[in-house]
């Protein structure tokens, strides 16, 4: 999970938002279990901004959405508030892991992490890496929350971690090994940049990535010069 810049709401919802709540309300009346349209909330339009937003990752564990299904998802459940269903703000792209979340009534939003309002700080705060294994930071109870509410420590979720992390762990062999052989102690400006594009916004698992590059002695400055 990272920090996540809200873009401005699409056209399509801000001109319907009222419309669909209202129909909405009135299906409600009707069915108090009924769920909103998602054809609605989950437009293209819609789903589209949210692809910017994240970089095409899934809002909560950064896991890519490239030819996989993707889910948009009410951060404030509408079981828990049923005026959130088209309010933008309360709109997040998720993977199918993610979306299969903890319901508000085993743990409120309130209790843990929000991407999109939580600095990078923060979260760094409450969650951690062991390599590809998600940890909540000791002493952190809104940590330990997250991961259980939205499922990050999966065996599938694992999986996918430890197979981004050989990428790195084979391009810091092959720089060692260039090292090496010429004799440096440091990275040269082409090997950092490498190894920053792991740690960029738009890569997958950059949390994870930046924590892992970080906790290796020779590359954790990058090796300024």
């Amino acid at each position: 999970m990272i920090h996540i810049d809200r873009l401005p709401c699409p056209g399509i919802l801000a001109n319907k938002q009222e419309e669909w709540q209202q129909k909405y309300e009135e299906k409600l009346k009707e069915s108090p279990k009924a769920r909103p349209d998602s054809s609605k909330y989950a437009h293209k339009d819609i789903r589209k901004q949210l692809w910017a937003m994240s970089h095409g990752k899934c809002f909560y564990c950064e896991s890519p959405l490239v030819d996989t299904p993707k889910e948009v998802d009410h951060f404030i459940e509408v079981a828990a508030d049923s005026s959130m269903a088209y309010e933008w703000r309360n709109l997040y792209l998720a993977c199918q892991n993610c979306n299969d979340k903890l319901p508000h009534g085993a743990i409120p939003v309130s209790e843990v992490l929000d991407p999109c309002r939580d600095s990078d700080k923060e979260i760094r705060s409450n969650i951690t890496y062991e390599d590809e294994v998600i940890r909540a930071i000791p002493g952190s109870p809104k940590g330990m929350k997250t991961i259980e509410k939205y499922r990050l420590n999966t065996e599938l979720l694992d999986s996918k971690r430890a197979k981004w992390l050989n990428k790195i762990a084979k391009a810091i062999i092959d720089i060692q090994a260039d090292q090496i052989k010429e004799g440096r102690t440091c990275c040269n400006e082409e090997e950092a940049r490498r190894l920053q594009l792991f740690m960029q916004p738009d890569s997958p698992y950059s949390l994870m990535s930046t924590i892992y590059i970080g906790k290796i002695k020779f590359l954790s400055y990058l090796c300024k010069q």
